[in-house]
């Protein structure tokens, strides 16, 4: 998670709160009422500024932590299942193969880095779509592995990391022309 992330979130969860529920905070009204010099907050204060003052933030960000943690957690899932269901409608009929591999390099990254996961939980690349006129080479040199090809002959290839080659020239590596 990056630092934006962490701020958005945490932003959007101070807005779910009241000043008096921040400022109860340990160690928040502290800082607070060194910084006003007396126990009142001055009225135009929000959640949202009070975190501007120095020492506040990293203790509301501390108190808040898990659930920040927690929702970007969240929004990776959701994000993963957004790229599935795009992966899930990829046609190699009318759709070229670099927007498949975009999409499974997202993904992997989310996976991976993210969330510590498998790409096989998610995607059976074995399962996706190829193109009719191309589905026998993808059969027969499915150990090599290509994945998939499209209607242009550009093909998925890979095992731990996904490029694309034309058929043509995976034909004529393979001895197959």
């Amino acid at each position: 998670m990056i630092k934006e992330d962490f701020d958005r979130i945490l932003n959007s969860r101070l807005n779910e709160e009241t000043l008096q529920s921040i400022v109860n905070i340990p160690g928040v009204s502290e800082i607070i009422s060194k910084h006003f010099n007396n126990d009142t907050l001055l009225k135009e204060e929000t959640p949202g500024s009070i975190i501007n003052i120095p020492g506040v933030y990293e203790i509301v960000s501390r108190h808040f932590n898990d659930d920040i943690l927690d929702v970007w957690e969240y929004e990776q899932y959701i994000k993963v299942k957004e790229i599935v269901e795009r992966i899930e409608l990829w046609n190699p009929e009318f759709q070229r193969t670099i927007v498949l591999l975009n999409l499974l390099n997202e993904l992997t990254e989310i996976l991976y880095d993210t969330l510590d996961l498998k790409l096989d939980k998610y995607i059976n690349l074995r399962a996706l779509p190829v193109r009719e006129f191309h589905k026998e080479a993808v059969d027969k040199y499915a150990a090599y592995p290509i994945w998939t090809c499209d209607f242009e002959g550009s093909c998925l290839v890979g095992a731990e990391k996904f490029e694309i080659e034309s058929i043509d020239s995976i034909l004529h590596r393979l001895g197959d022309e």
